[in-house]
């Protein structure tokens, strides 16, 4: 998944951002910009040696796959183990592959959290403790924020939507030590949520075990 600088409200969501890798474009200086046509007799004239060098990565991927194994699968497993066997041919040093997924999950949990309206109040009331139903926890935030903060779309109007947001963040929540707890319904028939900080974040990397020959 690639983001620019415009703004998608839809493209921020946790859960989506769990399941993405951002690649961020850098401004190009005024003396490398092409025009199209440039661009294209340019990119023919390296086109065999990009072939090349994708079919060597793909040719080392084959090789190694069989030996790779993950300790600790992230959530896109098949790719790390993928790309962490096309990584010799790509001149990576060993687990340089995982190393940079990992910062790369990393930046993506922050921008989940950065751009939820939730996150902050979640996290004050994570450090306090916190244990009612999710009704009591949508009044409790309410009260927490300001107006323009309540009225604006990505605060959850009913405690069903807040709900669900939570359930969203909860893995990207559990990366930076904060934990979310949703119990079944206790004697009075209630469904329970319970917020907490964790002793010390969880781990966010995997490691990879590789046996290569």
């Amino acid at each position: 998944m690639v983001f620019n600088a415009i703004p998608d409200l839809g493209a921020a969501r946790p859960d989506f951002l769990d399941r993405a890798v951002i690649v961020e474009f850098l401004d190009l200086k005024p003396e490398m910009r092409r025009d199209e046509a440039q661009f294209w007799r340019e990119f023919e004239a390296v086109r065999p040696r990009i072939l090349g060098a994708l079919l060597d990565a793909a040719s080392a991927g084959l090789r190694n796959l069989p030996n790779v194994r993950l300790d600790q699968p992230p959530r896109m497993a098949d790719f790390a183990i993928w790309v962490n066997a096309c990584e010799e041919s790509l001149g990576m040093k060993p687990g340089e592959a995982l190393t940079t997924y990992q910062s790369n999950r990393a930046e993506t949990h922050n921008l989940a959290l950065e751009s939820s309206p939730l996150y902050e109040p979640v996290a004050q009331l994570a450090r306090e403790g916190f244990s009612g139903t999710v009704a009591e926890l949508h009044a409790r935030l309410n009260c927490m924020m300001s107006d323009s903060v309540r009225r604006s779309l990505r605060w959850p109007k009913a405690p069903n939507a807040l709900s669900n947001a939570l359930r969203r963040m909860a893995s990207n929540l559990r990366a930076v030590g904060i934990e979310i707890q949703f119990s079944r319904a206790d004697i009075l028939g209630r469904r329970v949520v319970s917020l907490v900080c964790a002793s010390e974040p969880r781990k966010r990397s995997s490691v990879i075990v590789s046996d290569r020959q």
